[in-house]
């Protein structure tokens, strides 16, 4: 009875399979054997943390696992609910910009110029947790960039770039968009005069001939 109950089955269901009294397993289920062995249970779980601390470092920093990062900050509160996300939207907060950071502008302003409160929260998290650990943080612009390069990939796979579980298909399909990425960038990079120059020098060689 005590596996069944450990195992996730309620009372009602272990007594008709056993055909004893409720009121029995019930009190088999919660007595000191049953509390005893919880107990050392929790003290084998507990012993797993370090292990899985460890696991976790791993995955963010080796491997930039951005699915468990995401389900980090969901855990610790920094992704906002479906009702907080509905109250940011219609109660914008009142930021000073002056005052942000060029992180904390990065990754909270959208293209409107709009602050959005949640990221603005998650960039001062992200601050402080760096200033505390030590740990490096984004530039504002490879900021940007990785968030270019995100949409980006939402494009290529049609919004689909989120459930990719394959670790090769999802690097083939990030490194794609960090190409269309960088040639977007190179473009903008080039003298504003040089395509007006081009058409000119065009549209002599056409007179001239």
């Amino acid at each position: 009875m005590i596996q069944r109950y450990i195992a996730g089955q309620s009372i009602r269901q272990i007594a008709r399979d056993e055909q004893r009294d409720r009121a029995t397993v019930t009190k088999i289920v919660r007595s000191d054997e049953m509390q005893a062995f919880l107990e050392k249970m929790r003290e084998r779980f507990y012993g797993f943390a370090f292990d899985a601390m460890d696991a976790v470092e791993h995955s963010l920093k080796q491997q930039n696992d951005v699915r468990l990062a995401y389900r980090m900050l969901s855990d610790i509160g920094v992704v906002p609910s479906e009702r907080e996300r509905y109250s940011i939207a219609t109660q914008p907060p009142s930021i000073d910009k002056s005052e942000m950071t060029p992180l904390e502008l990065a990754m909270a302003e959208n293209e409107a110029g709009r602050i959005n409160g949640a990221a603005y929260g998650a960039a001062c998290v992200m601050e402080e947790s760096a200033r505390v650990f030590g740990t490096e943080l984004p530039t504002a612009e490879e900021w940007r960039r990785g968030c270019r390069v995100a949409e980006v990939a939402g494009e290529i796979t049609n919004g689909r770039f989120a459930q990719i579980s394959d670790g090769t298909e999802e690097k083939r399909i990030r490194q794609a968009a960090e190409e269309i990425v960088r040639r977007e960038e190179a473009r903008k990079s080039l003298p504003a005069h040089r395509t007006p120059r081009k058409l000119r020098q065009k549209k002599q060689r056409t007179l001239a001939s």
